[in-house]
């Protein structure tokens, strides 16, 4: 098991944290918006108590095993949870797995550049991490567009088996990104 890192990716605009219990409502409503279920996936939670439970049996573990996983990402200003963005193991993939959810209200803002960018920054100061991976559905064009604007390459398409689907698939290096990342 791998120690939590005790530091964050840090943007301009966002706050990057662990995920608590108590955000279970956020959780719901994001998994549960039609979006997020189309391209990511459903995971049936459609209670807070259920998401409480995912947080606490899914979202955390990665963390302490890993030591990363899908931080929450907040408004600095507010406080208020927009999304998740962070890094995920996936046993079908060579590299760790770049993701990245929005509440419909907050996508088209800039958050989602904002916070890869920060991840990627992150990792490359501090996990030193040379190689991510991507994936999107075939079909969910914005994502696949802002990975390649964050520096990302399309290496084609993979069958993954957890999904029982075809992924875009991309590929991210040290030192492919535009260097645009943003600091606080």
């Amino acid at each position: 098991m791998k120690p939590m890192t005790a530091s964050y990716p840090v943007s301009e605009r966002l706050r990057f944290r662990l995920p608590r219990e108590e955000d279970a409502p956020f959780y719901c409503r994001m998994m549960n918006e039609p979006d997020y279920i189309r391209f990511i996936r459903d995971h049936g939670i459609r209670t807070d108590a259920a998401a409480a439970e995912h947080i606490r049996t899914k979202t955390l573990p990665r963390f302490a095993e890993q030591g990363f996983g899908l931080w929450l990402v907040e408004l600095k200003e507010t406080g208020e949870p927009v999304g998740t963005c962070g890094l995920v193991m996936r046993e079908e993939l060579e590299y760790p797995d770049l993701g990245f959810a929005f509440l419909k209200d907050y996508r088209g803002k800039g958050f989602g550049r904002e916070a890869g960018l920060a991840v990627l920054e992150f990792v490359q100061k501090d996990l030193k991490l040379k190689t991510l991976c991507a994936i999107t559905d075939p079909e969910n064009t914005r994502s696949g567009n802002l990975l390649t604007k964050i520096g990302f390459v399309t290496n084609g398409q993979r069958y993954l088996a957890a999904f029982d689907s075809i992924s875009n698939y991309y590929i991210w290096t040290s030192g492919e990104a535009d260097g645009g990342a943003v600091r606080s």
